[in-house]
């Protein structure tokens, strides 16, 4: 009767644990709404809007770096690209298809 026992209890604590598990998920967007990140207001890297502005979205957190991006003008090939360097936040780039993307170099610069 004892080793009955001992097995009921085992599954009972690992039909605990799952449940835990698979609730986890459930609990923890609540928890990431009520402290949403500077982040989350927007989309990080390149992107394009539904007005065709191409943005550059840079996320950041403290401390603050400034970074350099490369643009990328379309129907040119590589001729009219340039560095551009970048604050926290979205940067408007210009107008899809003449910007055509952007790219983190790798750098960081100071932004004012």
């Amino acid at each position: 009767m004892r080793t009955g026992t001992s097995i009921l209890t085992r599954s009972a604590a690992a039909a605990a644990a799952a449940a835990a598990v698979a609730l986890a998920p459930l609990s923890a967007p609540a928890a990431a709404a009520a402290e949403p990140a500077p982040a989350a207001q927007f989309k990080c890297g390149f992107h394009i809007d539904g007005d065709l502005n191409a943005l550059y979205g840079h996320c950041d957190a403290p401390p603050r770096t400034d970074i350099v991006i490369n643009v990328e003008l379309g129907w040119g090939g590589d001729s009219g690209n340039y560095d551009m360097c970048v604050k926290p936040g979205v940067t408007t780039l210009g107008k899809y298809p003449s910007v055509w993307y952007a790219k983190y170099t790798g750098r960081l610069c100071s932004a004012r």
